[in-house]
């Protein structure tokens, strides 16, 4: 791990989920993980690490992947590995659960490789490879999704047993099945093959079209460790750069809608893998876009599970639109037919999902009698109650009213009872209240100011004893510091990975603190000369000031004026 960090940029790759602005040697943002007015999001690229003095998140490149992805520590090292181009031995280190799921991913990225080379050099690829031409595919866009093929009489189980992976693997990872007589054969044979990314790049699944009559159509691999298909977006991966830097994201229905798009340089394009949109997914969404379009097909069946999937989208925070495409085509279609200048101009109509819901059911409906009015105005003030700004329910509120010509008034009454009491947060949390801020351990002011010195000398941890600290956390950190190595090179994410929850918060916080010391050694000594003179101090004043009338130790006597001398800056 410490090679991946030691090749990672902190302010890079936060930068591609915030827009990160210079202050002093750090960078600074509004912070990711809570809603705040005023930046207080501290990214240091000295340290390699990360805090939100309002919050309290905080840590280095691997805790920032893991939060603003939900990922675990392993799926962030993957990712992280991949970004920096370390390759993870499955050594043993690893949990065997974890050597698992590495070994199941290098078993998918063998797959697409040799579905690919399959559909581009082998005779037996002929009908797939006239399938990708009459679908008007670039060669380019075989090869940025990496099309490939899986034959008839299947090839991938014996070529992947050869290269020495097991069929324990195989079966996992939905790229072998079992026939009746227990013999192996391929999941997948006679079919275009569209190789399945997650977010971090990694191959975790694969997509089939049928080229003959079988049935289903499309088949999916099935789930897995590494594969759940309402967790997955096609294409998210291909087009994540466009998607961060435009902050949205088209929502389509198939894999060739997503490569037609991309292939004429609508590159924010992705779909689910044959399933509705899910809260997993508009979670996935939100990560890199703050707007989803959700492109859909023009009949009925088409219509209504564009509005299913952008009421999750409204909910979990993203400004959704609905767009339909002209002239009744698939998206593939419109866009072969028409070209990019003709699609984006209808996208670009969309309508916000209220509108379209009401026009829909206003269309439904036919004759607008007092009955009808009154289900529709039901119905989408449903809708609007799954909304998490209060301003644009407000105004959708006003909306409604003027079209459906009602009392304002008495649709917010009808609409109050369709509000939730809990209402399902980005990410699966049940709470429409931000989250709890982080408890960082108690710390007292004295402690905190010696800490922060001694972040800036990290190496002096070593010369300070326990007694010299007031508070365990503050004991606990320095332990930290003085492990053989700590201090060495990019220190601050060791200490943060060496620390506990509570503990990490507070050096978090002092590793992104900006506070300057013109010598900070020197300050510190000073405050530990103070802290211990105050200590001895208070232990011999009592035994110096209790004792009226009997003598006082002459030693003691000086001691006690010399150490009251001291703390008041003067010297006997």
């Amino acid at each position: 791990m410490e090679l991946i960090r030691s090749r990672l940029d902190i302010v890079a790759l936060v930068g591609e989920f915030v827009p990160l602005t210079q202050a002093g040697n750090n960078w600074k943002s509004r912070c990711p993980f809570h809603q705040e007015r005023s930046p207080s999001f501290i990214v240091s690229p000295v340290r390699q690490t990360f805090h939100c003095f309002g919050c309290g998140e905080g840590g280095d490149a691997f805790s920032f992947v893991m939060k603003s992805e939900s990922l675990s520590f392993m799926e962030a090292a993957e990712k992280l590995a991949l970004r920096v181009g370390v390759k993870i031995e499955a050594d043993r280190q690893l949990r065997p659960e974890d050597k698992e799921r590495l070994r199941m991913r290098e078993a998918n990225e063998f797959a697409a490789e040799h579905y690919h080379q399959v559909l581009k050099k082998e005779a037996a690829a002929e009908t797939a490879r006239a399938y990708v031409g009459s679908r008007r595919l670039s060669a380019a866009s075989v090869e940025q999704f990496k099309l490939g093929y899986a034959p008839r009489n299947g090839s991938l189980v014996a070529a992947a047993l050869k290269k020495g992976f097991t069929v324990e693997v195989l079966l996992k990872a939905g790229l072998a099945a079992k026939r009746p007589d227990g013999s192996l054969r391929d999941y997948f044979f006679d079919r275009l093959i569209f190789p399945i990314r997650d977010a971090k790049g990694g191959f975790v699944g694969f997509g089939g079209r049928t080229l003959g009559d079988g049935e289903p159509k499309y088949l999916n691999t099935p789930e897995s460790p590494v594969f759940s298909k309402s967790r997955v977006l096609y294409g998210l991966y291909e087009g994540l750069a466009q998607t961060r830097k435009a902050r949205r994201a088209h929502l389509m229905e198939g894999y060739m809608d997503v490569i037609a798009s991309h292939q004429h340089g609508l590159k924010t394009a992705c779909a689910p893998l044959g399933t509705a949109l899910t809260v997993e997914h508009a979670t996935l969404i939100k990560r890199y876009a703050d707007t989803v379009a959700i492109v859909f097909d023009a009949d009925a069946a088409g219509q209504t599970a564009a509005v299913r999937g952008a009421e999750i989208a409204l909910e979990s925070g993203l400004s959704t639109r609905v767009a339909s495409v002209p002239e009744g085509k698939d998206p593939d279609e419109f866009l072969h037919a028409k070209g990019l200048a003709a699609f984006q101009s209808a996208v670009e109509e969309a309508q916000d999902l209220v509108a379209f819901k009401t026009e829909l059911l206003i269309k439904r409906a036919g004759a607008l009698d007092p009955e009808a009015k009154s289900a529709i105005a039901k119905d989408v003030m449903a809708t609007i109650a799954r909304c998490p700004d209060e301003v644009l329910k407000d105004e959708w509120v006003r909306r409604l009213a003027s079209r459906l010509g009602l009392n304002e008034e008495s649709l917010r009454r009808a609409g109050g009872k369709a509000i939730p009491q809990m209402r399902r947060r980005p990410g699966g949390a049940a709470d429409e209240k931000a989250a709890a801020p982080i408890k960082p351990a108690e710390l007292t002011p004295g402690d905190l100011q010696l800490l922060g010195l001694l972040f800036k000398t990290p190496s002096s941890a070593r010369d300070l004893p326990d007694a010299d600290l007031e508070s365990a956390a503050a004991r606990a950190i320095v332990a930290a510091l003085r492990a053989p190595g700590a201090c060495e090179g990019q220190w601050g994410p060791r200490l943060l990975d060496a620390l506990g929850p509570a503990e990490r918060g507070v050096a978090s916080r002092l590793l992104n603190d900006e506070l300057g010391y013109e010598d900070p050694a020197a300050t510190l000594r000073a405050l530990v000369g103070k802290r211990r003179a105050q200590r001895r101090l208070k232990e011999i004043e009592p035994l110096v000031l209790s004792q009226k009338d009997a003598p006082v130790d002459p030693g003691l006597r000086d001691e006690f004026q010399r150490l009251v001398a001291q703390l008041k800056g003067t010297k006997r």
